[in-house]
């Protein structure tokens, strides 16, 4: 991550959505200092880079953290009355407008990436007494300047964007969009998939095309390809024909986008694919937000992969992403031709987060 430079002129268009209102519920006059820590676990177990993590998805087998990070947005706490009240983030090497990462990979064990880590969202907010916290998993795709002016976030370019969207790792391979929520582990005994098939556009389209495919459109979801299979060869090529690949991925973005982001087009998405999370009962000072690994890959068999991407990778018609997106709360496809929703949130509550005393 490139050294933070201050960018003054961004505020945060999505966290200023209903904030005058809200903060008039509070004092106003004054700010308090907010931090609010974030972890890792697997039920009741702690995770981290090279330990196991015992008792994932349907299989059950062991397995351990390769890669851990998402972005939130749009952080605020909830008043007495209900009311979202935004937390105003600090600008540093994790915080940008209204926007955070949290990094739990460092780069031990079977992780990735760097040493550097982030577990804690900091900032401040009205002088006041909250219930509750809410936010959402994704990178918002604009915001305005102190000018009125839109801002790319989404869909810019990670080579001249500031920290913390200036990273490669957390960029797809496609339509300059962002990974919003990466999680990878590598499950005892590996992934057992079909093999990799001569790429089709219709393969493309839901996750496994070629490297650079931008096809996909507002049916299919145009979910990224191959930018994020994997490029090592596989552990074992089997005696049925199949293989069996290390590591199993989540990775969530928005799908079905047009727009050429390379020429500054702010670029639309069928699919959003952004994750709401709001925690009615929230005490900063005493708790922290846990993501759950156990609850994130209920109902899904890490030593086994049906096709197209290894895990899931956002696209509409991959076998994994129907339960994933289920524990997200997300809707996968459309609930009718036409209606609009598809990567919009199905109005049940994620099941991945919760809260619990700060250790």
């Amino acid at each position: 991550m490139r050294a933070f430079t201050r960018i003054t002129a961004v505020v945060a268009g999505l966290a200023a959505v209903g904030g005058a209102q809200a903060a008039a519920k509070v004092d106003g006059g004054e700010r308090q200092q907010i931090a609010i820590r974030f972890a890792l676990a697997a039920g009741d177990q702690p995770v981290e880079c090279g330990r196991d993590i015992a008792g994932l998805g349907t299989g059950g087998q062991p397995a351990q953290l390769h890669d851990a990070r998402f972005y939130i947005a749009a952080p605020a706490l909830i008043d007495a009355a209900g009311h979202e009240v935004p937390i105003e983030l600090e600008q540093n090497d994790w915080q940008y407008a209204n926007l955070a990462l949290l990094d739990f990979e460092n780069k031990t064990g079977k992780c990735v990436g760097s040493a550097d880590v982030n577990d804690t969202i900091k900032g401040s907010a009205p002088r006041g007494r909250y219930k509750g916290f809410s936010f959402v998993i994704g990178v918002p795709s604009v915001v305005k300047d102190k000018d009125g002016k839109d801002v790319i976030l989404n869909h810019s370019n990670f080579a001249t964007a500031p920290a913390p969207l200036d990273l490669q790792s957390m960029t797809w391979n496609w339509q300059a969009g962002r990974k919003f929520i990466k999680i990878e582990v590598d499950p005892e005994g590996g992934v057992t998939r079909p093999p990799l098939k001569p790429k089709s556009p219709a393969d493309a389209a839901n996750g496994a095309g070629a490297q650079g495919d931008k096809s996909g459109d507002k049916s299919d979801g145009g979910a990224p390809a191959m930018a994020d299979a994997p490029k090592a060869a596989p552990l074992r090529v089997n005696s049925d024909g199949t293989i069996t690949v290390s590591t199993w991925m989540l990775h969530l973005g928005s799908t079905g986008c047009r727009g050429d982001a390379t020429k500054g087009e702010i670029t639309s998405c069928a699919n959003p694919n952004r994750v709401p999370v709001k925690l009615a009962s929230f005490d900063s000072g005493r708790q922290r937000v846990v993501l759950d690994l156990k609850q994130l890959f209920a109902g899904i068999d890490l030593g086994k992969d049906q096709g197209f991407s290894t895990g899931c990778m956002s696209g509409p018609a991959d076998p994994e992403c129907a339960p994933m997106f289920e524990n997200l709360g997300l809707r996968l496809k459309e609930t009718a031709p036409d209606a609009n929703d598809a990567g919009q949130s199905s109005g049940a509550s994620t099941k991945i987060f919760r809260v619990e005393a700060t250790k």
